[in-house]
């Protein structure tokens, strides 16, 4: 794997129409492998899931994101397609439904841009509407 240098901002926006925005800025890791880019990167207190890693799989129109650690889950990002993920966290687990309406993936092998919208809802009623805007550039 490459050393890069990865910039996340996500927002969040839920039912009463308030927003949360994180950036995160961060070294972690990059690669090209068959017809997939993967980025590894260590999440901060900051984003409330200090002690946990962070690996997107990211293909031409789906991305899969993987953490492990103390939080633990899997989600699945395919547009209009509803995927259910188990979402452990130190307090229990959660299922929790993802469905993206928009994924533009933007990568070379030095780096590049993946841009997510999608819902995240719990019993099927959308909890929140989220953003996630993530660059990667390689370091030497």
């Amino acid at each position: 794997m490459k050393k890069a240098l990865i910039t996340v901002k996500g927002t969040q926006r839920n039912a009463q129409n308030e927003t949360d925005t994180i950036e995160l800025i961060t070294e972690g890791e990059f690669l090209k492998k068959g017809e997939y880019y993967y980025i590894k990167y260590e999440e901060s207190e900051l984003s409330g899931l200090d002690k946990t890693t962070t690996t997107l799989k990211v293909g031409e129109d789906s991305v899969v994101l993987m953490r492990f650690g103390e939080n633990q889950s899997k989600m699945i990002f395919e547009k209009d397609i509803r995927h259910e993920s188990s979402y452990m966290t130190p307090y229990g687990n959660i299922m929790l439904g993802v469905k993206s309406d928009e994924i533009n993936v933007c990568f070379t092998e030095n780096g590049g841009e993946l841009k997510l919208k999608y819902a995240v809802d719990l019993d099927e009623k959308v909890v929140s509407d989220n953003e996630l805007h993530l660059t990667v550039r390689e370091v030497n």
